[in-house]
């Protein structure tokens, strides 16, 4: 026992530090832990009190449970609707809006000058006049704003109201001006891209009150100036005590802003020209256009005579255009000093410098022809056109082509030549470069006489491209097809119905088809002796088949008159049939004349919606036509669908009897004519119009639109309308005219000419 005690002695012993820390350690932590008595003395009561009642709680008890109590309805979280445009939704605005303060008065004389000389270059114009209820200015144009309160001192806090109601986020700055001035609109739009729209923006010519801009020459104002005048404009028009629109305008941009009149914004000066009261244009223009003030000028005032406003307006022109050609002889001077910095393949400069290369053909078939011309006809310039005579446009653009060739050789060799003739001319038009000529033009040497020969090539580049804008249209418009059937179509009638009820009624398109039946003077129209009593009973059964997706066809009888020549070739005829078929729609409706051969695609539905614009435009598609069948499938078997291919058919220029417009747009079309072609209300004044026929006016319903109505007419190829060959019967009764058509349209839809070549050569060699 003695041994292990030394052992554990001597251990002990020689850590005797360690257990002294220890030791320490501990007794220093349990000095320093807090305790808390009442706190674990509660814990253990309520664990006790727990634990006594979960033994005595009853578990079919009812128990009302609190927890989240009451509760609160959700927030409806709102769908977020993205802005038709991204600029909407961005906050990006349009830079500049022109407010006109003027009078009715000079509506048709300042207004108009100003109009024509700035509208077109600005982001929006307006009008503001003064005008009693109830009445009309004395000119017609867009932008005019009418104030029923006619005191003038009020008239600018107008303008800014309804600038504020309609225009307050949609532009960077307003210029307010009155009617005396000429305003250089170009140099205004330059001005305002300088400057920066982060800053109030208070600018003009100061008037003879300090700190106020004058409304004569115009005042600039930043679209958070407009935001604080806001905010003011009840305090405004309370305090437009003065006679003076310059001090009212002025007091009222200074309460809002605390903000002077400035002629110099962020280091860009305003400039203008103050006219004598004494100025004359012929004998102080000359000594006014030498001030390089003048001609920085963003107004000139005052001018009450509005001719001046068209010569300031020609003279800044001018000046522009000096401008931009030298811009361009810079840029081109520049492509050419750098072409050799490009890469090797891409080294050569076009011609005109600077202008776009012109297509390369990736195939033969991508080659773009020239077409030969001399001064009085083109040649070729068609497939189905050997030569035409020059005319009107046409005629006239070669003409300054010539001119302008011919001018710049001989001022080149100073007027020692002497124009003689056009020798050779070449065309060609090339979409993504413009009109280019090849000119071989013979002229004469002054001194001697002697010819010279001189080959020139031109262009013409294209301009710059502009986004016509046209009313919004949907794919949602009903149409209404007509369709013509007289006695020989009765076959193409059914065969007409029989593919729409397919296209159109099964798959449930918006359309409406209306059979207008043609019975001859002597024709039956009652009874199973009906000569139509197979085509209307057809359109019963399928009017009963289709019921329920309410698609219907209906029919309309016209009695034709003994004078009768030709449906098809007679555009008295057809003319006469529209307006009884107008009768019986509604100004609203949208019809569509069609074909008998044709079948009516979704896509070409579609186009007819989009195409035919109420009040704008109307839609006349050229179809692909099929040839003689006997001809294109010599060698093959018959194509039950047209195929558009140039050796089975053709788009045919000279159709127009697809054509589709508005009822309304056509009645105010005949309206305007009525004097010319008397309008048809019922069958018995067919005959009076078909006297027409022999002189009339148009030779068809598309041209009578052409002529008499100021609507957009488009015109253009469908791929989709293709148009099965039928025969034409070409009588001799027919005038000569109808005639003659009628011929020219038989032996344009036979065949190609190398088929029909080929035929002839078949049938010589067949007989020899």
């Amino acid at each position: 026992m003695r041994p292990l005690l030394k052992v554990l002695y001597s251990l002990c012993w020689s850590n005797v530090y360690l257990i002294m820390g220890i030791c320490m350690g501990l007794s220093f932590s349990l000095l320093l832990v807090p305790i808390d008595i009442d706190k674990q003395h509660d814990i253990a009561e309520s664990f006790d009190h727990s634990s006594n009642t979960l033994e005595d709680v009853d578990p079919y008890e009812p128990r009302i449970n609190t927890d989240g109590k009451p509760q609160q309805a959700p927030k409806a979280r709102k769908a977020f609707v993205r802005p038709r445009y991204y600029s909407t939704e961005l906050g990006i605005r349009e830079k500049l809006f022109v407010g006109v303060i003027t009078s009715r008065e000079h509506l048709h004389s300042r207004d108009v000058a100003l109009n024509k000389t700035v509208a077109h270059i600005v982001d929006k114009i307006r009008y503001f006049i003064s005008i009693p209820e109830g009445t009309k200015p004395n000119v017609s144009f867009p932008g005019i704003v009418g104030f029923t309160d006619t005191r003038n001192v009020l008239k600018p806090f107008h303008a800014m109201k309804y600038i504020i109601d309609n225009y307050l986020e949609n532009y960077d700055y307003y210029f307010l001006v009155k009617d005396v001035s000429y305003v250089n609109a170009r140099g205004l739009a330059e001005f305002v891209n300088k400057i920066s729209v982060s800053q109030n923006v208070h600018a003009g010519v100061l008037s003879e009150i300090e700190n106020y801009c004058s409304l004569e020459p115009g005042v600039l104002l930043s679209n958070s100036v407009i935001q604080e005048i806001k905010n003011n404009l009840d305090w405004c028009v309370k305090n437009a005590y003065s006679d003076s629109d310059d001090v009212n305008v002025g007091r009222c941009i200074l309460h809002s802003t605390s903000m002077p009149c400035t002629d110099r914004v962020q280091g860009q000066d305003f400039k203008f020209t103050r006219l004598k009261p004494a100025f004359h244009f012929k004998r102080d223009f000359a000594e006014l256009a030498e001030r390089s003030d003048f001609r920085n000028s963003l107004s000139v005032y005052p001018i009450h005579d509005h001719m001046l406003v068209y010569k300031f307006n020609m003279y800044f022109a001018a000046i522009n255009c000096m401008k931009v050609h030298k811009l361009i002889g810079d840029i081109r001077k520049v492509i050419s000093e750098t072409a050799h910095l490009g890469p090797p393949n891409q080294r050569n400069v076009s011609w005109p410098i600077g202008n776009q290369p012109g297509n390369r053909p990736s195939g033969r078939f991508d080659v773009l022809r020239w077409s030969y011309f001399n001064e009085s006809h083109a040649f070729f310039e068609t497939d189905f056109v050997n030569i035409q005579e020059l005319r009107g446009n046409t005629k006239s653009d070669l003409d300054y082509v010539i001119d302008a060739a011919a001018n710049n050789i001989i001022s080149k060799h100073d007027d020692k030549l002497s124009y003689k003739r056009l020798l050779n001319g070449y065309q060609k038009f090339d979409a993504s470069r413009g009109m280019d000529y090849i000119l071989d033009i013979a002229f004469n040497e002054v001194a001697t006489g002697k010819e010279v020969r001189k080959r020139i090539e031109v262009c013409k580049p294209l301009g710059k491209v502009e986004i016509i804008p046209v009313p919004y249209v949907t794919e949602n418009t009903r149409i209404n097809v007509v369709v013509l059937i007289d006695l020989e179509k009765k076959q193409d009638a059914l065969n007409f119905m029989e593919h729409y009820a397919q296209d159109c009624m099964e798959k449930k398109y918006k359309t409406f088809l209306m059979v207008v039946l043609l019975y001859n003077f002597n024709s039956q129209s009652k009874g199973k002796g009906d000569v139509f009593y197979e085509v209307k009973k057809n359109i019963l059964a399928l009017n009963e088949k289709y019921k329920k997706d309410q698609s219907r066809i209906t029919w309309l009888s016209i009695r034709l008159p003994s004078n009768v020549t030709s449906v098809d070739f007679d555009p008295m005829m057809k003319i006469a049939v529209t307006d009884l078929c107008a009768k019986k729609f509604s100004p609203e409706s949208l019809v569509l004349l069609a074909e008998t051969g044709a079948k009516l695609k979704m896509d070409y539905l579609n186009r007819v919606r989009m195409n035919t614009i109420s009040r704008y435009q109307i839609f006349s598609p050229i179809p692909f036509i099929e040839y003689h069948p006997d001809i294109i499938y010599t060698d093959e078997v018959a194509h039950d669908e047209v195929d558009v291919n140039s050796n089975y058919g053709k788009y045919d220029e000279q159709n127009y009897n697809n054509i589709a417009f508005y009822i309304k747009d056509y009645n105010a079309m005949r309206q305007t004519v009525e004097a010319n072609i008397p309008l048809t209300r019922s069958d018995k004044d067919i005959a009076t119009l078909l006297k027409f026929s022999k002189h009339s006016p148009v030779t068809s319903l598309f041209e009578m639109y052409v002529s008499f109505s100021d609507m957009h007419v488009f015109r253009a190829i469908e791929p989709t309308l293709k148009i099965k060959y039928k025969d034409v019967n070409c009588e001799d009764d027919f005038n000569d005219s109808i005639y003659k058509s009628c011929l020219r349209l038989k032996n344009s839809h036979l065949g190609k000419r190398s088929q029909l070549a080929r035929l002839i050569l078949d049938y010589q060699n067949y007989h020899t």
